[in-house]
Parts: structure tokens; sequence; C-alpha cells
């Protein structure tokens, strides 16, 4: 949830609640989902989910005292939903030990691996495609965290030792080198391997465009009040490359699924 909370933190930024910022720092964010609403009237769907608000035990035994700074918090999870046409049910703050949190993050890092679907993807595209206009900050963030999320499961699926130093270009590389680029049977099936190895060799540039363009104008990093988003056109460029990847990486895993089923 590193993202979320990111974009949290840019919004409180850019509104000048420097304290309500400097205290969410301190603070583990979870937002829970829970349903997708629809409209009668529209085709576009909202999410409903439920953000937990985990506060280091010490500062949560004195959270009274800090009632601007979690009022102020409140109001930029909200407001930030809003923009992208979801809804917040509920923002509940919880006590944590910081060292128990920690595992317990790195467990669900490995559970996400372990369950990533069609269904997960198709989810993340949407919240992608939905923030664009509203939310770019939340798009590019997203955009560059799904591609992670995919190598990592493929490799994890591959017995691949992850290392924590490896940027996203990396994981697109290793992940290309384990994945078999022809599960099943072409004519001149070299030729067919090297000329998909050379778009996704270009896919690897993408990524590192992306990786960029998320550290400079998406979630992540704070920004000063006179920040100015980058325009529409090039964060639907990052989130098409970044969504068509993560597409293919799972549909080239169903297909391998299925030839060892059959």
């Amino acid at each position: 949830m590193e993202k979320f909370k990111d974009h949290i933190y840019d919004w409180l930024i850019e509104l000048e609640e420097n304290k309500a910022a400097i205290f969410l720092n301190d603070c583990e964010i979870e937002n829970n989902y829970i349903d997708t609403l629809f409209s009668m009237d529209s085709d576009i769907e909202t999410y409903m989910s439920e953000v937990i608000v985990n506060v280091p035990l010490k500062l949560h035994r004195k959270l009274a005292e800090y009632s601007k700074e979690t009022s102020a918090i409140e109001s930029a999870i909200s407001e930030s939903a809003q923009s992208s046409g979801n809804y917040i049910r509920d923002i509940s703050w919880r006590p944590y030990l910081k060292n128990e949190h920690n595992k317990e993050s790195e467990k669900k890092t490995d559970e996400i691996t372990k369950i990533l679907t069609h269904e997960y993807v198709h989810i993340q595209i949407r919240l992608m495609n939905n923030s664009i206009i509203n939310n770019p900050h939340l798009a590019l963030g997203i955009s560059k965290e799904l591609i992670e999320t995919c190598c990592k499961h493929i490799l994890n699926e591959e017995g691949i030792e992850l290392n924590k130093e490896w940027d996203v270009a990396k994981l697109v590389k290793e992940t290309n080198k384990q994945i078999d680029l022809m599960p099943f049977q072409v004519e001149n099936v070299e030729l067919a391997k090297s000329s998909v190895a050379k778009i996704l060799g270009g896919f690897s540039n993408i990524v590192h465009g992306i990786t960029e363009l998320r550290n400079s104008y998406g979630t992540g990093h704070g920004h000063s009040p006179e920040f100015v988003s980058l325009d529409k056109i090039y964060t639907k460029l990052a989130v098409a490359a970044s969504s068509e990847l993560a597409i293919f990486y799972l549909s080239l895993k169903q297909l391998k699924d299925q030839k060892s089923s059959s």
C-alpha cells in the first residue's frame, strides 16, 4: 500500500498541511477494497473501500493531541478518493508495533505475488484509467507498481531469488529471461522468439521511462505547492504501456498453464 500512502502524502504537501504530512510519514496505511458500485445511469465503476491508518504505539497513545493532523489526513484520504470517483466507507486509526508491522507487510507482499490474477490486473488498469485526468500522480504510481508486481509474481513462480537492489527495468529483463516466449507450435520458432524478444527489449526502455515519470510526476515524492502535473496524454501513454505489458505477461503464463495441464 506504499503508493497509496505516498499519494496522500503528496496531497497533504500540495495543501500545505506539512505537519499532517510529517505525522503521516510515521504511519502506514491500508486501503482495503470492499466492493464495486455501479450507477444505473452510467458505465463508470466506483470502488468502495475502508482505510486503516496504522499509528506507532507511542503516537497512538497521544492521538488526541494530534487532532488537527489526523483530521487533515482523513480529509485528504476522502478528497483524493472522490477525485477518482471512489468512495471511502470508513477510516480507522489503530496502534501497531513497527517490527511486527514490517514483518506483516513483507508477508502480504509475498501473498500478493502468489495470488496475482487477471482480475487483479484488470482492477488496477481500471484504477489507472479512472485516475488519468483527476489523479495523474496515482495513475503513474500504479503503472510502475503493476509491472513490478507482475514481474515478481512470475520470478517467484520460477523459483528465482529476487535481489532487493533490482529496479523495475532489471525486473523486466530478468522476467523476460524466464518466460517461454512460444508456449505453442509455430513455424520458424527461433525467428518468432527473436522478434518477440526485440519487442520486449523495447519494453525495458519503456519501463525505465515510466519509472522516471513516476519519480518526477507520480506518487512517491513530495512536491512543492507550485508543482504542475504532467499532461494527461503522457500519463495515458504510460498507463497504456504498463497495461499491455502486464496483460501480455499474464496471458503468456495462462497459455503455459493450459499447455502443462493438457
